[in-house]
């Protein structure tokens, strides 16, 4: 009853534009923190970093990160844009209108509503897009995409989310419709599962839609990755270099899936950089994650914050004072779901540095694990050439850093890996 009385009490106009306003101005400040710390470091290559980077290589570096950081900005400013359009600007209250006008059905209507909202954002964000890809991108001579290719992503995702999204909606509204005062905890199910049948297809059915995966045949590369993977006696269903400069130059290696599906994939790009040594390094680093129990702490930590997720949601849907309070006076069980769904990461955007710091500490984690399989001197040399083909921010600002990044900054993971060399 408390948290009703919370719930019905509460300001929630002032307290959403207070949180929208506290969120810009933090993340506005750290970027800004970011761009001088760049501008301050501009005039001379890092000491660490002399002998790898030239000093054309660094301006580019850094000129690179502070056009990114600028449009991260626009693009911060214009997400807020959308969120208020939606919330107090109306727009919410509009597209619930036109979709009761055509269907009673609490499931239609939120597959409909669902599908309105996605359609807008897509096309409102796709200024955006286009200038990162063909401005930002283009003018450092990382993008690789042609407009066919651009076109037929947005196509693809837009269609992909869709079905993803609007399946989520469905199920969700069904449950609340029909399993009591206890849905919350069959929904947080539902959507877990739904969630863990997308993961286990995503690297078979998903991913092959937007690139082509070709097992991994060059011997001087395979060999010391297959001696790695009977080395910590690792199974998966195969090793696979992926077409990634069809879109760009970066470079890349990841490890997807789980079960039979497990996948090990390099980038093209990388291939043509790194050596084998270096790849069984990073490599190494990459399947740390998975020996460590990294994926399954993270699967963890996703049930326990959709628990709780779903269980706040339950007795949000209780008051009306919330949905009228965030500008929602056409009020259906499926636009109080989908205003929810708008609006909760609002008053959750604190935890970032959170997830981040543990982020980070999985990675020197993970970089430990290589160490103890793999020559430590090739996972520097590796770290350092995606440093440079990537044009890595070489001097982050410590709170920028602290807030945003999920890996730990280059120079703080060579010093670790280094301080292991030695004492070895």
């Amino acid at each position: 009853m408390e948290i009703q009385n919370t719930l019905n009490s509460t300001n929630f106009t002032f307290l959403f534009l207070i949180f929208i306003g506290l969120k810009f101005t933090i993340e506005t400040y750290l970027k800004v923190r970011n761009i001088n710390s760049l501008k301050v470091n501009a005039s001379k290559v890092p000491e660490r970093f002399e002998n790898l980077v030239t000093v054309e290589e660094y301006n580019k570096s850094t000129d690179y990160n502070l056009d990114r950081l600028k449009f991260q900005i626009i693009v911060s400013f214009v997400s807020i844009f959308i969120l208020l359009l939606l919330t107090i600007g109306g727009l919410l209250n509009t597209l619930t209108s036109i979709v009761s006008s055509y269907t009673s059905s609490n499931i239609l209507g939120a597959i409909f509503l669902g599908l309105l909202i996605i359609l807008i954002s897509e096309i409102l964000e796709i200024p955006l897009a286009i200038y990162s890809t063909f401005v930002i991108e283009e003018k450092y001579g990382f993008n690789k995409t042609t407009k066919k290719t651009f076109v037929m992503d947005i196509v693809k995702n837009l269609l992909i989310s869709s079905v993803i999204s609007c399946l989520i909606y469905a199920v969700v509204i069904g449950i609340i419709e029909n399993l009591g005062n206890n849905w919350w905890v069959y929904a947080f199910g539902a959507v877990f599962f739904i969630q863990l049948i997308i993961f286990f297809l995503y690297p078979v059915l998903i991913m092959p839609l937007f690139n082509k995966f070709e097992p991994l045949d060059d011997e001087e590369y395979k060999k010391p990755v297959e001696k790695l993977l009977e080395k910590i006696n690792f199974k998966a269903k195969g090793l696979f270099v992926m077409n990634a400069s069809l879109r760009s130059s970066h470079g890349n290696a990841f490890f997807t899936g789980f079960g039979k599906n497990k996948r090990i994939v390099f980038y093209d790009t990388l291939l043509e950089t790194i050596t084998p040594d270096e790849m069984e390094a990073i490599l190494g680093h990459e399947l740390g994650h998975y020996k460590l129990g990294h994926i399954r702490k993270s699967l963890i930590s996703s049930l326990i914050f959709g628990f709780i997720g779903f269980y706040i949601l339950s007795e949000v849907l209780k008051s009306e004072n919330f949905f009228a309070s965030h500008g929602l006076d056409e009020i259906t069980l499926y636009s109080k779901f989908l205003m929810f769904y708008l609006v909760a990461g609002t008053y959750t955007f604190f935890t970032r540095p959170i997830t981040s710091y543990l982020s980070r500490q999985r990675e020197f984690a993970a970089d430990d694990f290589s160490f103890k399989f793999t020559d430590g001197k090739y996972m520097v040399s590796g770290l350092l050439k995606l440093t440079k083909d990537n044009a890595s921010n070489l001097t982050p600002d410590p709170l920028y850093s602290s807030y945003y990044y999920s890996h730990p900054p280059i120079a703080e993971r060579i010093a670790s890996i280094e301080k292991k060399l030695a004492n070895t």
